[in-house]
């Protein structure tokens, strides 16, 4: 682009048509004085006859139809070819005009672009630095917490492990007030371990820990997570369905399966009263080629409002919140979805509930002999 078409295209309104008007008029004088002289030369050579016609009979010389296009008689014709030489300036410079705006906005465009994305760089950039600090505190915050829950649950353990060791004290144990003492103390002390467990695995699982994998049986997990809740006011409220011996075994992380399954057996169990009933089952499901597991009580249900939100954190099933971290339910939904699975809960308020999740079959399942 030439500075007098950046100027041209810059210019105001009247001084775009002004440079117009004077363009016209060059190409009408180009057209009078160029094109019509030269239009005379060529009839005169294409055909003498012609040339006579149109020069009253002067032909015969070379410069005779160049000066006889200039005669009064020939004005018509000039203006003719005068017109049709301002047609064409007019044109190419209206064009050329338009083009140099176009090129001249495209520019200025281009120019914003170029500084739009500069600052989006920079902005970028900015992020990036955030984001490395947020990932460096929270890697900080999350280890620190790691050690402080650590540390809490070997003091637990020590509580437990003295509270236990205080009720074998024959004296001790026959203070009945001082027994009770103990026995909540150990208690407590255990429920505050098991939360201190579910928080450092659920801070494992979503930190996107891969689940060790490992062929299972499925028979063999259920009977296992009945085998933890074997106490006697346990054992008579927990059965096996009649669907899960005929399982495959599958590929999954036994220790977290066995914890959802824990998990869900000890909800039911905490939440409703003490003769509700727990059953554990698992089937196949062919398409979409997985396992169903699910556990049923007969107790007081969820109530619908509270549905959307037993999975999330720290909320409590059937909103009662009783003695529970409410990491439970949503370390179980984390556990199912790292296995590529699906968890639901279906429920009839003071008709019980039904908790049931998916673990996907691979193609390296088989039957275990």
């Amino acid at each position: 682009m030439t500075i007098t078409d950046l100027h041209n295209a810059r210019a105001g309104p009247s001084m775009r048509w002004r440079r117009l008007v004077w363009q016209a008029t060059a190409g009408f004088l180009f057209g009078y004085v160029v094109l019509h002289p030269a239009s005379m030369v060529i009839f005169e050579w294409l055909d003498p006859r012609i040339g006579v016609a149109i020069s009253d009979g002067k032909a015969g010389r070379m410069l005779a139809p160049i000066a006889h296009s200039f005669h009064f008689n020939m004005l018509s014709m000039g203006s003719l070819f005068g017109a049709i030489g301002a047609l064409i300036t007019t044109f190419y410079g209206y064009h050329r005009l338009v083009l140099t705006v176009q090129r001249d906005r495209l520019s200025e465009q281009l120019a914003r672009n170029e500084t739009l994305r500069t600052k989006l760089a920079q902005q970028t950039e900015i992020l990036k630095q955030n984001n490395e600090e947020l990932a460096g505190l929270e890697l900080a915050n999350r280890r620190t917490s790691q050690f402080m829950a650590h540390d809490f649950k070997t003091a637990l353990g020590c509580v437990a492990g003295f509270s236990a060791q205080l009720l074998e004290q024959p004296q001790l144990r026959a203070d009945r007030d001082v027994a009770s003492a103990l026995v909540c103390i150990r208690r407590q002390a255990h429920r505050m371990m098991g939360s201190v467990t579910d928080l450092l695995e659920f801070a494992r699982v979503r930190e996107r820990h891969k689940p060790r994998m490992t062929l299972i049986s499925v028979p063999e997990l259920l009977q296992e997570a009945v085998t933890d809740f074997s106490l006697p006011a346990h054992a008579e409220h927990i059965t096996l369905g009649h669907n899960y011996p005929s399982c495959p075994s599958l590929w999954a992380d036994p220790r977290l399966l066995r914890r959802v399954l824990c998990n869900l057996i000890s909800n039911a169990l905490k939440h409703n009263g003490p003769n509700t009933h727990v059953r554990l089952d698992a089937q196949v499901d062919e398409i979409p080629s997985e396992v169903l597991f699910s556990c049923c009580d007969d107790g007081m249900g969820i109530p619908p409002e509270a549905l959307p939100a037993v999975f999330t954190e720290f909320a409590t099933a059937g909103g009662c919140s009783g003695e529970s971290a409410g990491l439970g339910l949503a370390f179980c939904k984390a556990v199912v979805e790292a296995h590529g699975g699906r968890i639901w809960c279906e429920s009839t308020h003071q008709q019980g509930a039904r908790f049931c999740f998916t673990v996907p079959l691979h193609k390296e399942s088989h039957n275990v002999p």
